[in-house]
């Protein structure tokens, strides 16, 4: 079991380098924001709908008006359109991608509209712009599209303005440029900042969330966390009706070790008889120490007859590493689930097994 230790280089661009990770990570964030991304991507659509009333004024053309509101209908109703449809997004991560499709037809319907106006003022449509910028930023999206996506509304917008646009003062488009360059700075180093304290402090709980659940020694779960997969598993197998078992082991003669070679050496042996059961269980398999020199398996949908060909072939690895000329082998205690067990009668039942194992000479297996 892997540790996680922040570092300050798993982050790159506002994001973790490792994919997994950050999809991981996103999809997170997007599931605890989901409570107030619908209703603000609902009112941002509503408020660039309600712009159509200083529209009526400034715009004479009834045609020229009709274009820009079915324009404002049709981009409300793409809005409303996301709104349901992310109840519905199963990848979480892939929000990002539609954040930013919705956001670049934001920018060219503004733009198509400013455009249409018989006089439009540069200034007041600059505004518009640090708007559209500002509401890039505060929607949950990766970083680098947020700067990305800034750069192109801004450079569309001055090389419009620049091509169509006789008016325009060269004072008035320096200084529109300068406010919008810094608006875009301010935002992009506000939310990488944000975004990378987000992360650092995503990466520090999960280490110790690790560390909440992990045996220190061995790297294997411990007890507690094996207690809350133990009745999550039984829970499952009864409703399922599907086999169960559990195993318990410990290594024989650990006791000698430690007293002839030293406790440190029996802690080297915890750490390598441990790998030696991870190198050999399967993926679904539940393994932990369950104190000492006790370990703990658990084997979802698994038989008794199946149980014991794993735990065979698990003894037989300890068995051939020779650990201490061969002084180190494990008892087992086998048990399967039962519709009338509980938890502590099914661990109780696994534990008389495995004393009936130490009892009978040792490596051997009792199910």
């Amino acid at each position: 079991m892997d540790t996680i230790k922040p570092k300050e280089s798993d982050i790159f661009l506002g994001e973790f380098k490792n994919k997994l990770l950050e999809n991981e990570y996103f999809s997170n964030e997007i599931r605890e924001a989901m409570v107030y991304i619908k209703p603000m991507v609902l009112v941002l659509g509503l408020l660039y709908l309600l712009f159509i009333i200083p529209d009526y004024f400034l715009i004479s053309n009834p045609n020229t008006f009709i274009i820009i509101l079915l324009n404002r209908i049709l981009f409300f109703f793409l809005v409303v359109l996301l709104y349901f449809r992310l109840n519905y997004l199963n990848r979480l991560e892939l929000l990002a991608y539609w954040v930013t499709a919705y956001k670049l037809i934001l920018a060219v319907t503004f733009l198509f509209i400013f455009y249409q106006y018989e006089n439009p003022t540069f200034l007041i449509q600059s505004f518009g712009v640090m708007a559209i910028i500002t509401a890039i930023y505060m929607v949950p999206n990766r970083w680098i599209f947020k700067v990305v996506l800034s750069f192109l509304i801004s450079g569309a917008f001055f090389f419009l303005s620049f091509a169509y646009l006789d008016n325009v003062r060269v004072n008035e488009f320096s200084a529109s440029l300068v406010y919008i360059l810094l608006v875009i700075a301010l935002n992009s180093i506000s939310s990488y900042r944000f975004n990378y304290y987000k992360r650092m402090k995503y990466l520090y709980s999960k280490e110790l969330l690790q560390q909440s659940i992990t045996d220190p020694l061995s790297g294997i779960f411990n007890r507690q966390k094996f207690n809350m997969e133990l009745s999550h598993w039984i829970d499952i197998s009864k409703k399922n009706k599907s086999p169960l078992s559990l195993v318990l082991f410990d290594i024989d003669n650990f006791k000698l070790v430690n007293d002839q070679y030293g406790h440190l050496m029996g802690d080297k042996i915890i750490v390598k008889f441990s790998d030696i059961v991870i190198q050999n269980i399967r993926k679904n398999d539940i393994f932990a120490r369950w104190g000492g020199d006790e370990f703990v398996i658990l084997l979802p949908n698994t038989t008794t007859k199946d149980a014991v060909e794993l735990m065979t072939r698990i003894q037989k690895a300890i068995n051939e590493r020779n650990l201490i000329s061969g002084l180190i082998s494990c008892s087992m205690g086998i048990e399967t689930l039962k519709p009338e067990d509980s938890i502590d009668s099914f661990l109780q039942r696994a534990d008389e097994k495995l004393y009936e194992a130490k009892a009978n000479g040792k490596n051997i297996i009792v199910a």
